[in-house]
């Protein structure tokens, strides 16, 4: 019976399921939600951590190149959070198998995260809304750092103006 028509519960089975990734992308849209979750709560960590060693860097370097110093060790910090998030999207690409190279989906998470945006391949149709969910990741993200930024470097302003006072 090589020529009998497949079960045709199963073809539109598959036809419903087809209609339904195009117009209802539940799966889609709840994968990258948690995945932007998680992303964005290593990040609060990432900025919590920052913030306190900020603190614990203004008592041990008030002033000078031992700040400096301290305060590129905060921005490598940053940078870390930020890296750390691109890999949690790659590792979410490679395990819904969108790209199943390490290098390529973090290369495709860290371009999409930033918002560069390059041409260079997109994800199948039943991922593709994922992309702008690790876009706005980076948006929400690199917003948060550069809050972060600004209290750091308008607390360093505000000590050495007071110092200056105090002079």
């Amino acid at each position: 019976m090589s020529g009998a028509p497949r079960n045709t519960w199963q073809n539109g089975a598959r036809r419903a399921g087809i209609a339904m990734e195009r117009w209802l992308p539940i799966w889609e849209i709840a994968f990258g939600a948690g995945t932007l979750i998680a992303s964005l709560m290593i990040h609060g960590i990432g900025m919590l951590f920052v913030q306190r060693r900020n603190r614990d860097y203004q008592k041990l370097a008030p002033f000078g190149l031992r700040r400096e110093a301290a305060f590129s060790m905060l921005i490598l910090m940053l940078m870390f959070a930020h890296l750390v998030e691109v890999l949690v999207w790659a590792v979410a690409l490679m395990f819904i198998g969108a790209i199943p190279i390490l290098r390529d989906a973090y290369y495709y998470a860290a371009v999409t995260y930033t918002t560069l945006g390059y041409a260079e391949g997109t994800l199948a149709p039943q991922w593709r809304i994922l992309a702008p969910m690790m876009a706005m990741s980076g948006v929400f993200a690199f917003g948060w750092t550069t809050s972060v930024l600004f209290a750091i470097v308008g607390g360093q302003g505000a000590a050495i103006e007071a110092d200056g006072e105090n002079a």
